[in-house]
């Protein structure tokens, strides 16, 4: 008897730390990841929305829509890109969007007839209009001049 007490005793930090670990732990690990997968789509609708000026230290320039499917399926790539380039600024693509009342004269101050739209700072007569990984990165590496 005394030796199955000390055996249920071995046994109850074993279930007090599995007890944590999904208490605890396992929703902060959720959070994050869920935090991760969903910054990019709640920064495509609400950073960029007034844009004072182009950068044009800036590698590229990324006109989108938040609404657009295509630019859903691109904005966070750039997003994440932008975030690992953070002390680049001459890597980083400036993102503007489009849809909000602010930005709409950069439809016609650069003749933008599609999104998303790629242009570059140091040649605006070079642009693409994709959600193809492969060409966006071929386009950024490129220099534009």
């Amino acid at each position: 008897m005394k030796k199955r007490l000390r055996d249920l005793d071995k046994n109850k930090p074993s279930r007090s730390l599995t007890k944590i670990v999904i208490i605890k732990v396992l929703p902060v690990i959720a959070f994050r990841v869920a935090g991760f997968l969903l910054v990019p789509y709640g920064s495509m609708y609400f950073q960029n929305n007034k844009v004072a000026n182009v950068n044009t230290k800036a590698e590229a320039i990324l006109f989108y829509n938040a609404n657009c499917p295509h630019c859903q399926k691109v904005y966070p790539k750039i997003f994440w890109h932008n975030v690992l380039n953070f002390n680049n600024e001459s890597k980083q693509i400036q993102t503007i969007n489009v849809q909000n009342t602010n930005n709409k004269h950069y439809l016609a101050d650069f003749a933008i007839q599609a999104t998303p739209t790629f242009m570059k700072t140091t040649n605006i007569n070079q642009r693409l209009v994709s959600t193809n990984s492969q060409q966006i990165k071929q386009f950024i590496q490129t220099r534009g001049h």
